[in-house]
C-alpha cells in the first residue's frame, strides 16, 4: 500500500459525474450527482494508481457569495490511503478557504468515511436532524 501513486487532480464537472458514477457501480443517488456537478464552481478527484476513489467540489450560492457548498463522494479505497487524502485535502481547503471563508453542507450520518473527513477538515456539525447534520467549516458569523 505504502508504494501506491495518490493524486489528486482538478476535474471539469461532466467528467467528475462519470468518473463518480464509475466509482459507485452506479448505485448512487443521481438526483444529487446531476445537481452538484454541473453547478459546482470547482471540482477534484483523488485517484490511487489512477484509478478513482473520491470526489469532491463546491457549489456557489451566487458569484458574489463568500460562502459554498462543500460535497463529497468518497469510495472504500479512500481508507486505505486515508492520510495521504487528509493531507491533501488539507492543503486543497487552504486555497478554497481563500476563496470561501465559509464552507457548508449536509453530511449523512450513516456515511462514517465523510464525517470522518470533515471532521479532519475542520467542521462542526450541527444537533442531526434525522440521518442527516448540518456542517459549516469557518466562522460563521
Amino acid at each position: 500500500m505504502l508504494d501506491s501513486d495518490v493524486t489528486i487532480d482538478y476535474v471539469p464537472a461532466a467528467r467528475a459525474r462519470d468518473l463518480i458514477l464509475q466509482m459507485s457501480g452506479g448505485v448512487i443517488d443521481h438526483e444529487v450527482l446531476y445537481a452538484c456537478t454541473p453547478a459546482s464552481s470547482d471540482l477534484w478527484v483523488g485517484y490511487v494508481d489512477g484509478v478513482p476513489v473520491c470526489a469532491w467540489g463546491l457549489v456557489p450560492p451566487s458569484i458574489l457569495s463568500d460562502r459554498a457548498y462543500l460535497w463529497l463522494f468518497a469510495s472504500e479505497r479512500v481508507d486505505e490511503h486515508k492520510f495521504l487524502f487528509v493531507r491533501y485535502s488539507q492543503r486543497v481547503m487552504e486555497h478554497l478557504k481563500g476563496l470561501y471563508p465559509v464552507l457548508y453542507g449536509t453530511c449523512d450520518l450513516c456515511n462514517p468515511r465523510a464525517i470522518r473527513w470533515l471532521q479532519w477538515l475542520g467542521a462542526e456539525f450541527d444537533p442531526p436532524v434525522g440521518d442527516k447534520a448540518l456542517f459549516h467549516i469557518g466562522a460563521v458569523g
